[in-house]
């Protein structure tokens, strides 16, 4: 079938090419009935606008770059979809990169989506050293970060305050009468789980309440890996056995509840267990007391604070970061 061109809208429509141009485009100088009647034409037709040709004529792509740690993480997963909808919703497409949690994967998405003209791009960096990667685009195109790793290097983020998402669990716990805390999944490159860990030891302090980080070498690719394995650890070193965890993560809170199913231990009977990020595909087996942002909240802020820098054209650092407060979300996992 041969395509319909911008030449055959203009005979069918006894109109000059010009006038379809500035019909298709929103343009003025063209009356209100001449761009109905190109419209009605278009649609019987079938016409659809080659998307390319025009972004190259307007030098806009209306397109933004997300790039996101794993994908098949349900966490990340859920931040891309709350992302694209936000996107979508101001007339934005959206193209989606996994980096796997590689360095070179993150920095070469970054090289390609600059090299695309995407009008910006959401960044869920993976480690200190993005920062350097991100740095050799930070003036090619507009970027905003989902974590602090970037505060140093003038990119804006928008992401919970982990330093009060550490405090409200440990309060939590200690409200609900534990007195003998343990923080579980703690793995020190990732700056959410520094914050949290640091807020936790310093409010269960201060409130003369016995806390410890459970630190263990062993590292795996998933927070649930981590959770399993690291609470099998824990139960292998003799240690005694808190009344109230904190999970670094809900895949990490689920990977413990594995591993209590295992070894006969019972939640909440046994101890209370408290996670972060609110995500309930992470726990089959728990209805899990969490502390999270909304992620619908925090997708919404970050492309409007992406696309506030794109459509006013601020400069790096011209935009403010935002730390959103998080919340507790109650459920069973926790006894009292």
């Amino acid at each position: 079938m041969k395509q319909v061109t911008i030449k055959d809208i203009a005979r069918e429509a006894g109109v000059s090419i010009a006038s379809v141009s500035r019909a298709l485009n929103g343009m003025d100088g063209i009356s209100e009935e001449n761009r109905s009647r190109i419209l009605r034409v278009c649609e019987r037709l079938s016409y659809t606008p080659n998307g390319l040709a025009r972004s190259l004529v307007k030098r806009r792509t209306q397109t933004i770059g997300i790039i996101m740690p794993d994908i098949m993480s349900p966490f990340y997963s859920e931040l891309m979809v709350k992302a694209s909808d936000a996107a979508h919703k101001r007339g934005y497409q959206v193209l989606l990169c996994n980096s796997f949690r590689e360095l070179k994967a993150e920095r070469d998405y970054l090289k390609l989506l600059a090299e695309h003209q995407v009008e910006g791009i959401l960044i869920f960096p993976i480690g200190p050293r993005s920062t350097e990667s991100m740095a050799e685009f930070i003036h090619n195109v507009p970027m905003v970060a989902l974590n602090e790793l970037t505060g140093q290097c003038g990119i804006p983020y928008v992401c919970a305050d982990e330093e009060q998402a550490g405090r409200i669990a440990a309060e939590y716990l200690i409200s609900k009468g534990c007195r003998n805390l343990l923080f579980v999944g703690f793995k020190p490159e990732r700056l959410a789980h520094r914050y949290r860990a640091a807020s936790f030891l310093e409010t269960a302090r201060a409130k003369r309440i016995p806390a410890q980080v459970y630190e263990c070498n062993l590292d795996f690719r998933t927070s649930f890996e981590r959770g399993y394995n690291h609470f099998k650890h824990f139960l292998q070193s003799g240690l005694a056995m808190p009344d109230g965890i904190v999970a670094a993560s809900d895949a990490t809170a689920n990977g413990i509840v594995k591993a209590c199913r295992e070894n006969g231990i019972r939640i909440p009977e046994d101890f209370s267990l408290i996670g972060f990020d609110n995500i309930t595909e992470e726990l089959p087996y728990i209805e899990l007391t969490t502390v999270a942002v909304s992620h619908e909240e925090q997708m919404e802020t970050a492309v409007e604070l992406l696309l506030g820098m794109v459509e006013e054209g601020a400069p790096v650092g011209g935009k403010a970061s935002v730390k959103l407060e998080p919340r507790l979300v109650e459920r069973r996992s926790c006894k009292g």
